[in-house]
Order: structure tokens, then C-alpha cells, then sequence
């Protein structure tokens, strides 16, 4: 009963504070992206804390854009007018979601995922794009972000330190999980909002985090160091492969490109001679990329035989049973591969829409290269992007709403 009225008392605050300010709502709901972990049921229905933050966000969106004006907020079609291209792949996403759904083994948990992975994150977006119409409102919601990835960071370090509060299933390794269940939930969740504080920490810009140098400073250190304690290996790679990519479009001088070609290479051959393990773990030739290749393998396989519609949302355990012989691993809840988990509970509809947005994302950056606050949600995609070729960067309630938010935030409207 205590914990369903503290639950009744957060979700009432919330309530109150986003319909006195529906910005202050907005940026407080993406510091507290990771209370999807707080989980209750309401009925039948399961659901989060994060997903009623969410929930009272679009409601009162919806009810404040009925108000006479002054009002915040503006015409949702007018949103919907400014996505342009990006129309389609949010629409392939919902129609995907939809079919993949229908077709799914547990309709009922398929509803859940499409709602909290899908349909939410979709209309809050659009929530964002009608009310945070200035630079500074996003620029504020980066900050939210940087301060909770930072607080993950702290206490896995903490974890690190103390070993205190590690799960059993992580003991022997020595892997922090900070507030998550597992390690790499750590680096998947700082890893993007890291890159996103460097591109703008480090680009030219009037940004309200260029001139906090000391506080973003201080920040990307205390989520790198958040993900060397959960030894999030992915991550760790992904985020110096991103942030060199980044710096090769980016408007720098030649000698700064240059600089960071060498510094690849380099950085490159010392870790062939110094490090052969990540060399082995990077083309998946250590134990855990053997299984990561057998899985890839079976879950093949199986598309095979359903290339068109997949196994259907939550559907990929059981549509892989089948076909799992190589036992020395068990079946997990995705494929571990950002294609492959996209086209297995999305179906061919799901993969096409991903490879579209990738293609409009990828335009957008070099059609706005010169646009600080493009590179930094390019750069956060790009990291969701390498990491997802070994794990899983959507299928989450918190990595949904990010992604969704990165995507759209690469219709941000130009410094003036």
C-alpha cells in the first residue's frame, strides 16, 4: 500500500509542476528517464513509473493545446508539416508496430512493448517539437541528460569501489549495473548522452553547455568512468569511433582532421600489439562474440523462413526455439544486432524504416555539418548504431524515448 501511494504522490507532483510549466515537465521527465525501473501494475496492465510521467506529459499537451491562448504549445499538425522526410520512417515504425503486433504469440505483452517502445515515445516526440521550440529547450533537455547519465556514472563507480549492491550474476566479473539489472544497460544508456556533452563541449557554438565547460567536463568523466566500472567493452569502442567520424564531417580545420586520421591509426595499432584481446573481442572472436555469432546464425535462419513479417513484437524467444541447436548458449529476449532485432520483432516493414531514417539522419548531417547541435545528436545515433551491432539500443523504455528524441532533434531549427 506505501509503495503504490508513493508511486499516487510522484505521478500527482509531476501532474501538477508540468501543468504549471509544461517545459520544467518535459526536462524533469528526460532526468528521470531511468524510473522505468519503478514498475507497478495498474489491472492486467503493467506499467512504469517513467511511462506515467509520459503519459500526464501528452495529456496535458493534449488538454493545454484545447485552451484559449496564452497557452504553451503549438499545432501539432504544423509538427507533423515540419517532419518532412522523416515522416515516413516514424509512419513504417507504427505501421510495422501495428502488423508485428497482430501477428505476435503474446498479443498482450505485444501491446505493452508497442505502446511504451513505439506509440509513446512517437507522441511525446511530437510533444517536444510543439512546445520546446527554441534551441535553449533543447539545449535544457541535453542538460537533463547529461545530469542523469552522470548520476548513473556515479554510482556505478561507487559499485566499483565498494562492490556493494553488484548482483550476484556480476560479482565474480566485477561489473557495476549502478541502477540497472545489467552492465551493459550502463554503457547503452551513458554512452550516447556522453557524446552528445563532448560534441557540444568541443564544437564552436554559443551553447549553454559550451560555456558550463567545467560542469560537462566534469560530467563526461564521470560517465566515462561509470562505464569502465560495468566494463561495457561495446560502448567503449563505440563512443571513440563516433566522436571520429563526427570530427571528420565537422567544420574543423584541416589540420585538427588530420590530426584525428593519425590518432585512429595509431590508437589502432597499439591496440593490435598492446591489446590482442580487444582485437579479438572486436571481430568476435572471444566467447562472447562466438556466441553473439551463433545467434546471428540461428536467428538467420529463422528470418528465413519468415522474412516478410519476422516473429512479431516480444515474439523472437519462441519463434527461435526451433531452431537453437547450438545450446552452449541460451535464447535471449533479441538477437543482439540492431538489424536483426529491428527485422525479427518488426518484421521487413521495421528494417526498411530503420534504414530510411539511418539514410535521413546521414543527409541531415552533412547537409548541417556546420550545426553543433546537429553533430550532437548525430553523434549520439551513431554510438546507439555501432553499439546496437552487438546489443540492443531500442528495445528499452528509456532508449526508446532517447532515440526518438535524437531522431527528431535533427530538425532542429537553425541558430539564428
Amino acid at each position: 500500500m506505501t509503495f503504490f501511494l508513493l508511486i499516487a504522490i510522484a505521478l500527482i507532483t509531476f501532474a501538477v509542476l508540468s501543468w504549471r510549466n509544461q517545459k520544467l515537465g518535459i526536462i524533469l521527465l528526460f532526468a528521470l528517464l531511468p524510473t522505468y525501473l519503478v514498475r507497478f501494475s495498474v489491472g492486467p496492465i503493467p506499467s512504469t513509473l517513467l511511462e506515467g510521467f509520459v503519459l500526464i506529459t501528452i495529456a496535458i499537451a493534449v488538454l493545454r493545446s484545447k485552451a484559449p491562448p496564452p497557452y504553451e504549445g503549438g499545432g501539432w499538425g504544423e509538427v507533423l508539416n515540419s517532419l518532412g522526410w522523416y515522416r515516413i520512417p516514424l509512419a513504417l515504425a507504427v505501421i510495422a508496430g501495428i502488423i508485428s503486433t497482430i501477428i505476435a504469440p503474446d498479443i498482450l505483452s505485444a501491446l505493452g512493448i508497442l505502446k511504451a517502445y513505439i506509440i509513446e515515445p512517437i507522441l511525446l516526440a511530437f510533444v517536444i517539437t510543439s512546445i520546446m521550440v527554441e534551441r535553449a529547450d533543447i539545449e535544457r533537455i541535453i542538460d537533463a541528460l547529461v545530469a542523469s547519465a552522470t548520476v548513473v556514472g556515479v554510482l556505478a563507480i561507487l559499485q566499483a569501489l565498494t562492490h556493494v549492491g553488484i548482483p550476484d550474476a556480476w560479482a565474480i566479473e566485477h561489473r557495476a549495473t549502478s541502477l540497472f539489472d545489467y552492465p551493459n544497460a550502463v554503457g547503452l544508456f551513458i554512452a550516447p548522452i556522453m557524446v552528445m556533452a563532448m560534441v557540444r563541449l568541443f564544437t564552436p557554438s554559443d551553447s549553454p553547455l559550451k560555456k558550463r565547460k567545467t560542469f560537462t567536463g566534469g560530467a563526461v568523466l564521470l560517465m566515462l568512468g561509470g562505464i569502465f566500472a560495468a566494463k561495457t567493452e561495446a560502448a567503449l569502442v563505440a563512443i571513440p569511433v563516433a566522436l571520429a567520424i563526427i570530427g571528420l564531417i565537422a567544420p574543423l580545420s584541416a589540420r585538427i582532421k588530420y590530426g584525428i586520421v593519425a590518432l585512429s591509426i595509431t590508437g589502432a595499432c597499439a591496440m593490435s600489439v598492446f591489446a590482442p584481446s580487444i582485437i579479438q573481442k572486436i571481430t568476435l572472436h572471444d566467447s562472447s562474440g562466438l556466441v553473439r555469432r551463433a545467434q546471428w546464425s540461428e536467428t538467420l535462419t529463422m528470418l528465413a523462413d519468415r522474412p516478410l513479417l519476422g516473429a512479431g513484437l516480444n515474439g523472437y524467444p519462441t519463434a527461435l526455439a526451433p531452431y537453437h541447436d547450438a545450446t552452449f548458449y541460451e535464447i535471449f529476449q533479441y538477437p543482439h544486432n540492431i538489424f536483426l532485432n529491428v527485422w525479427s520483432e518488426m518484421g521487413l516493414i521495421g528494417l526498411i524504416g530503420l534504414i530510411v531514417c539511418a539514410i535521413l539522419v546521414t543527409r541531415t548531417t552533412w547537409r548541417r555539418k556546420d550545426d553543433a547541435l546537429i553533430l550532437a545528436f548525430a553523434a549520439a545515433l551513431l554510438v546507439m548504431l555501432i553499439h546496437g551491432l552487438v546489443d540492443v539500443p531500442f528495445f528499452k523504455n528509456d532508449l526508446a524515448i532517447l532515440t526518438v528524441f535524437c531522431v527528431m532533434g535533427m530538425m532542429v531549427k537553425k541558430e539564428a
